[in-house]
């Protein structure tokens, strides 16, 4: 969808815009200033509505959404997904001397398996709670004797029938939080993704490389592009304001987390840029057509700062602090009429 408008008005609007130019205007306003401070970059963000402090939130996609919900909860909001999870034990990630596994402590739920990282899985996993879709056993894969591999999950180890599916149950429930939900804030991770030949189904991971080269004709791998992404995007906000609020409103963004591995014949920093560009256009298109659709820009705050100061030392993920910067951001933006009030 295209923004038109005479000359006049964008002249008025340019010249409004405080932080409109690049070397140009206020010294302290000028994004060569804003880029070149050494902290985090400052953004101004204008939203399209407030949050009530009162509405619950969900929140789907990469690890980065894990990273939101943290500090949403640290604020006292209202996130559905708060209790949900799986085990720490079952993680692949599970250290018995350390006692964590995903995040978590031994005896507790954590979160992590909830990330979804292409928007064709989150499709699948909503069309699952919302319309019923059902897949043979339940979309989950016998890998080995008794050995079972939920490709809706994330970061969980194989585990025996009883215990994969109960998982499964688990995961079913937290996404059907949506429907007790006012506000949906999605974090579109990447394009890149694996599908299952047998029952149709978009993984949110593979099983592993060792599994895929077994199976090389039940895996399939596809890097799906703008038309198919914003074609998934608009299916699921039809869907979810036609069985959930009928109100929701939706606040977008791009995971700044990057792409681990590609499977394209490229550089994977390549293959990142072209993953996250196609995710930026979609929401930018969303943010365009619709008056409930905000972007939000962590992807820009991200990037544009410091990486350093942005990223843990692994260059993958977001440092707590940077994420806690993004939030405060957020949080000036999406509760400011609350904020004023509360002073008032």
């Amino acid at each position: 969808m295209r923004i038109e408008y005479d000359a006049g008005t964008a002249l008025s609007i340019m010249r409004a815009n405080p932080v409109r130019g690049w070397m140009s205007g206020k010294a302290d306003r000028m994004a060569k200033d804003r880029l070149t401070t050494g902290g985090f970059l400052e953004v101004d963000h204008h939203p399209k509505f407030q949050i009530d402090p009162s509405w619950p939130i969900f929140t789907m996609g990469s690890c980065f959404a894990r990273e939101v919900e943290n500090v949403l909860m640290m604020r006292g909001l209202s996130l559905v997904t708060k209790g949900h999870g799986v085990p720490a034990e079952h993680f692949e990630t599970w250290n018995a001397t350390t006692g964590r596994g995903g995040g978590a402590a031994g005896g507790e739920l954590s979160r992590g398996a909830l990330n979804k990282y292409s928007v064709r899985s989150m499709t699948h996993e909503l069309r699952r709670v919302l319309l019923d879709e059902t897949y043979p056993n339940d979309g989950l894969i016998e890998l080995a004797a008794d050995q079972w591999f939920d490709p809706h999950a994330s970061g969980l180890r194989l585990l025996d029938r009883e215990t994969a599916f109960a998982n499964r149950q688990r995961l079913t429930a937290a996404t059907a939080t949506i429907r007790q939900a006012r506000i949906c804030f999605f974090t579109l991770g990447l394009t890149e993704t694996w599908l299952d030949s047998e029952t149709g189904l978009a993984m949110n991971a593979h099983p592993g490389p060792a599994w895929l080269a077994r199976m090389p004709e039940r895996f399939r791998f596809v890097d799906y592009g703008y038309d198919a992404t914003l074609a998934d995007m608009l299916e699921i906000m039809t869907m979810i304001r036609a069985h959930c609020h009928p109100e929701m409103r939706f606040i977008v963004t791009v995971s700044p987390v990057p792409l681990g591995a590609t499977f394209k014949d490229t550089d994977v920093i390549v293959a990142n840029s072209g993953s996250k560009s196609v995710l930026r256009a979609v929401a930018e298109e969303l943010y365009r057509r619709f008056d409930f659709v905000d972007y939000f820009p962590s992807y820009e705050i991200v990037l544009n700062s410091p990486r350093p100061l942005a990223f843990e030392e692994d260059q993958l993920h977001v440092a707590r602090d940077m994420v806690a910067a993004v939030m405060s951001t957020f949080e000036r933006s999406y509760f400011r009429e609350a904020a004023q009030t509360k002073a008032a």
